[in-house]
């Protein structure tokens, strides 16, 4: 996992530290078009713009939105490199310490 400045944050959830896989830092370092798809992924990400999730999915994140203290939400967006999630969930055993990860879903 590659750590990432976290230049983005939501005023929803606490969106923890973002990281990104192998897969997706190592795209987003050879194409500028993928990584601004990132970023622009991410923003909407932190707005509870879940991207490309059924109704039944969205509505299970913002109920989710509820219980910060054992988060877990995902988004799911079309990329010129295919599908990306973008997961956030509690990485402690301390209540609401959580992380962001940005992954491909067959790397989850």
């Amino acid at each position: 996992m590659e750590r990432m400045k976290n230049m983005v944050t939501s005023k929803f959830f606490d969106m923890g530290q973002i990281v990104v896989t192998k897969g997706i830092n190592d795209i987003m370092a050879a194409n500028k078009k993928f990584a601004t798809e990132i970023m622009v992924s991410l923003q909407r990400y932190a707005v509870k713009d879940w991207g490309c999730l059924d109704n039944e999915d969205k509505k299970t994140n913002d109920e989710a939105l509820d219980y910060p203290e054992d988060l877990y939400i995902l988004g799911a967006y079309k990329t010129s490199k295919g599908k990306i999630w973008i997961i956030t969930n509690r990485i402690s055993e301390d209540s609401g310490i959580n992380a962001t990860t940005v992954c491909f879903p067959d790397e989850r």
